[in-house]
């Protein structure tokens, strides 16, 4: 426990250094997306990715890598799970809507984490509270973080990516946000 709090204190210590005015800058970047499997029109669960940035990354892994090959595994990744669970307090800074008003995820676990050009992935299973028919309702998606300064910016192939049966009648539109915290939002809705 004492190892978690102390690399949580450095990764955020860390990350202050990059930055010479603290309340206005992001001390950590993190490319995030949200994966949708529609076989169905109603949905209950999704992938969250994150892609940290090099700086932030480097430091966990050089922390948590500790037979250095590159690769979490073993008790390697528990510990490093363990670490990323301190976001649960934030939500993961998953934001949710359906047809306008907020949904709170009921469960988000950390799937994977695993090191990928340098870099630290992890992926999130995000269950929804109830499950979601895309035919007749929106499901808005974004990432933002209200309290910690950090970047929640969508990955370069797009903020959602959908895949399954019914991805080609579904279409994702960006609108923007009207919190500070978020790039911006994915509307989500299936015409049959």
């Amino acid at each position: 426990m004492v190892r978690f709090w102390l690399s949580l204190c450095l990764f955020i210590s860390a990350s202050f250094l990059l930055v010479n005015k603290v309340m206005a800058h992001p001390h950590v970047w993190v490319d995030s997306q949200y994966r949708v499997t529609i076989d169905q029109p109603n949905i209950e669960e999704l992938e969250g990715i994150w892609s940290l940035d090099l700086f932030t990354s480097t430091s966990l892994i050089a922390e948590y890598d500790v037979n250095s090959d590159g690769e979490f595994t073993g008790q390697e990744k528990i510990e490093m799970i363990e670490v990323l669970k301190s976001f649960e307090n934030y939500g993961y800074f998953i934001k949710m809507k359906q047809d306008g008003a907020d949904i709170v995820p009921s469960d988000v676990h950390i799937i994977d984490v695993r090191v990928r050009d340098q870099m630290l992935w992890v992926r999130f299973g995000i269950t929804l509270p109830s499950s979601v028919d895309l035919e007749t309702s929106t499901l808005s998606l974004a990432f933002g973080d209200d309290e910690l300064y950090f970047a929640m910016e969508p990955l370069e192939e797009g903020l959602v990516r959908l895949s399954g049966l019914l991805s080609e009648i579904c279409t994702p539109v960006e609108r923007e946000a009207e919190e500070t915290s978020v790039a911006f939002w994915v509307d989500l809705t299936c015409k049959p």
